[in-house]
């Protein structure tokens, strides 16, 4: 099976490199083809990426938004090196996103990595994320820091993604779309932009449903989203961002053992089904943010942000099996940046950021779906207030940038069930967070980078209220997990191509790890797993053949293991870590054509570990998709009809590991080969 992924791998690799679509991009090779100068602003500066001293990547997706399925936030990640993402399709759970190894350990949501959106944060103070009220279809670009950054966002950045949804209008417009496909899956979209003056306003609406490739897998989901953009002149801004989202019903279908994959792949596991485990969510949030270049040395920005979550869920137990979630969160940071200088350019930036979240969670009896007892009632809080010092000096050909940050983290539960005992408590996780790095132009079209940085990574809300004790309040043996990130990089940034290679290694303490007991079946508990050392390669590129062909490709080699880990069975000590694959390769070919535009994508994965002791599995596995659109335009009117095909072919492999899951049963088997076809308009 292996050698049959590899072979077809090797395949797929040598298409993209001499497809037939060469034959007719060689007719307009004499056309001069030049990339754009790509630009990011993650880092806090903007600049373009070649100068930068992190490790960062962009993707753009203004051209290929209107095709897209619009469905999995997986594709808006694609190809990015040292990133690797699980469990698409259980919307019960949410994406599972790992930059280096940051991230793979999260049973559900995103944990140890930033995400923004529009420059307002959208991972809760606490440090977990959710992406069930992201726009997809609003996505116009994402930026990704590949690596520690606590220095620039504070708790939980073992990793960053930035998301920048459509703000610019040409013109206003109305638009309309239905995409339609396998398993029942529907995607409806309406949306608007009007722009007065020195206003603009973009509006979408959609509504998501589908039944799942598994029994008990069924989604539905509508969400509104707004951005209010109003510039007062070419000097100040001012963004408010509105969304709601509301999904009654996420269905689990459970984890399976080996032996259940084999027989009937898309059967949900019988527990979960007998305590009807799913989820229901909706949620609220206004941001607002503004910018002000006061003149050529000085400029300030600022933001702020308020969300309610109204959150319940049944799980696959009786005993706390049913959960109710109400969560109100806030937040404000401010930056205000200098620079001057001609032959020593200097840049300079002071900044901080507050949030606060308070959590009311109530547990109950679940009786095979049905809600029982009162089993703990407790309020949950985590402040969280940050500075950061930011230096950028550039003179000759180097840039260096450095710089200090300090967090305070307090915690607090009041424990409301008091009938066996009060467990209210509170905890202080405070860190020091650091960076340095710097930048070597060789020549007009090299460069030469090299950084150190920290992170640290408090445990959620939900991981400490996890108490293997069985009782309220937090598990107070939870300590902050803590890393230290090296890495050594080179780009060449040429008229037609991009190359970056980049080496790191990585030294965590006290890493978050998920189990479960036998006293508690199903259940999720944490504990803190010593010490692990990361070592990587990362290797990225991109080639603008012509006007018609662009071919992408990535490679990212991962040896994480325990340094030192041991647990009352067993010594894990030198064991891989569970959930990250050592080899991931990505190939991707886009070829426009007049009205038509063609994108293929393949994605080999090798082996990667289920456990901590490394008995438990997953196989290599090759998957390719490939979409198709065509695009007509009448005047002001344009149609793109699009058509998809999502595993190619017909890979068996499965979607999400459950690590460390109690009876083997690690494995949320994938879809097997389906479509989709939509078309969209604007009018």
């Amino acid at each position: 099976m292996k050698k049959k992924n590899l072979k077809n791998f090797l395949y797929i690799f040598l298409f993209s490199l001499g497809s037939p679509f060469t034959i007719f991009a060689q007719i307009d090779s004499i056309k001069t083809v030049k990339l754009e100068v790509v630009e990011v602003s993650v880092t806090r500066y903007d600049h373009p990426i070649n100068s930068s001293t992190w490790s960062v990547s962009k993707l753009d997706f203004k051209d290929s938004q209107k095709q897209m399925q619009q469905l999995y936030f997986s594709d808006y990640l694609n190809g990015v090196p040292g990133l690797f993402t699980l469990n698409s399709n259980n919307f019960s759970q949410d994406l599972r996103i790992s930059i280096r190894g940051f991230g793979s350990r999260a049973a559900f949501g995103i944990r140890g990595i930033k995400l923004l959106v529009d420059g307002i944060p959208e991972t809760t103070p606490d440090g977990q994320g959710q992406i069930d009220n992201l726009s997809i279809g609003s996505i116009a670009s994402v930026e990704i820091i590949r690596g520690p950054a606590s220095l620039l966002y504070g708790n939980a950045s073992g990793g960053v993604i930035s998301i920048q949804t459509q703000s610019e209008l040409e013109r206003n417009y109305l638009k309309t779309g239905i995409t339609m496909g396998a398993y029942g899956m529907q995607n409806i979209q309406i949306g608007a932009g009007v722009k007065k003056d020195k206003t603009s306003i973009i509006l979408l609406a959609n509504k998501i449903k589908t039944n799942g490739y598994r029994v008990f897998s069924g989604f539905e989901s509508s969400g509104l989203n707004a951005l209010i953009k109003h510039r007062f002149n070419q000097k100040a801004e001012l963004n408010v961002l509105l969304n709601f989202t509301d999904s009654p019903i996420a269905e689990d279908a459970g984890s399976l053992n080996f032996e259940a994959t084999q027989t009937q792949r898309f059967q949900a596991r019988d527990r979960n089904v007998q305590f009807m485990t799913q989820e229901a969510v909706q949620q609220f949030k206004s941001g607002i943010s503004f910018r002000q270049q006061w003149n050529s040395k000085f400029s300030f920005s600022t933001y702020g942000f308020y969300a309610t979550r109204a959150f319940n869920t049944s799980l696959p137990f009786e005993f706390g099996g049913q959960v109710d979630l109400d969560r109100l969160y806030f937040g404000q940071g401010s930056q205000l940046s200098f620079q001057g200088g001609t032959s020593l350019r200097h840049q300079f930036q002071l900044g901080y950021s507050w949030a606060s979240q308070s959590d009311h969670r109530k547990r109950f009896m679940n009786k095979q779906g049905v809600r029982g007892n009162l089993t703990l009632n407790q309020d949950e809080n985590f402040d969280a207030l940050g500075f950061y010092l930011l230096d950028e000096l550039s003179f000759g050909n180097f840039k260096i940038v450095a710089g200090f940050r300090y967090d305070t983290n307090k915690l607090e539960a009041l424990d409301r069930y008091l009938a066996n005992g009060n467990d209210s408590g509170s905890l202080s996780l405070n860190a020091w967070s650091s960076s340095l790095g710097v930048n070597y132009q060789l020549n007009e079209k090299q460069y030469l980078f090299a950084s150190s940085g920290t992170s640290f990574e408090t445990p959620v809300l939900s991981e400490l209220s996890a108490n293997p004790k069985g009782v309220g309040g937090f598990n107070t043996d939870l300590s902050p997990q803590k890393a230290r990130n090296t890495e050594f990089g080179f780009r060449s940034i040429g008229q037609k191509s991009k190359f970056e290679v980049v080496l790191f290694n990585i030294l965590t303490k006290n890493d978050l790890v998920p189990y479960e007991l036998e006293a508690f079946p199903d259940r999720n508990f944490y504990r803190n797993a010593g010490k692990t050392k990361r070592k990587g390669l990362e290797v990225s590129y991109s080639l603008k053949r012509s006007a018609y062909l662009e071919t992408k490709i990535s490679y990212t080699y991962s040896d994480f293991t325990y340094e030192s880990f041991e647990k009352p069975n067993g010594d894990f000590s030198g064991k891989q870590l569970p959930g990250i694959p050592k080899h991931l390769v990505f190939v991707q070919s886009n070829f426009t054509k007049g009205n038509w535009k063609v994108i293929f994508n393949s994605r080999f994965q090798s082996s990667l570990f289920a456990d901590d002791s490394n008995e438990a599995k997953e196989d290599a596995y090759l998957l390719s998709n490939v979409n198709i659109g065509y695009g007509i335009e009448r005047g002001n009117v344009i149609w793109t009809p699009f058509f998809g095909i999502n595993n190619m072919w017909n890979s068996i492999y499965n979607d999400n590991i459950r690590i460390n899951a109690f009876g083997g049963r690690y494995y949320e088997p994938a879809p097997t080969r389906h479509i989709y076809a939509g078309v969209r308009l604007i009018l």
